[in-house]
């Protein structure tokens, strides 16, 4: 099975539609995707991705399921426009439900290394998806077409 890895700015207006993309570069393929943050760790739509990491194990990266939860609480419910995230944010508390607290020091910090580890990647406000395995990165929506010609 193929691994890949979706770095994903929130903010950025390619996030959504890219996201949206993943099934048609999953459809006959054996892909295991995760999605992994991007962005500045103090950006205003950080506490949506850290109320997703952590429903997860420490140390993992947010499902699909988890992402497009969040997904659709910025590009549905809220902010991708720098509004309040806390309408967003009481929308997200309503379908997921973390094991840990998405405020402590230790979920933070997975935040913060995450988004470290998109930028070193080259991720930005574009989205990056990643083969791990070779290296490989597509940047960009376009990414998804890309990535499927490359599997």
């Amino acid at each position: 099975m193929k691994h890949l890895v979706l770095h994903l700015d929130l903010a950025s207006p390619e996030a959504w539609p890219c996201f949206q993309r993943l099934p048609d570069l999953l459809m006959g393929q054996h892909v295991w995707i995760e999605i992994c943050p991007a962005g500045a760790p103090d950006q205003a739509l950080a506490p949506l991705w850290r109320h997703a990491l952590a429903c997860g194990e420490p140390g993992a990266l947010p499902n699909r399921w988890l992402a497009e939860q969040v997904l659709r609480a910025v590009w549905h419910d809220a902010p991708a426009t720098g509004r309040d995230v806390q309408p967003a944010l009481a929308q997200l508390a309503q379908v997921l439900s973390p094991d840990r607290d998405p405020d402590s020091p230790a979920v933070r910090q997975a935040w913060a290394a995450l988004c470290e580890r998109s930028r070193r990647l080259g991720a930005g406000r574009a989205p990056l998806l990643h083969r791990p395995a070779d290296g490989a990165c597509w940047v960009g929506e376009a990414a998804i077409s890309q990535a499927a010609q490359g599997l």
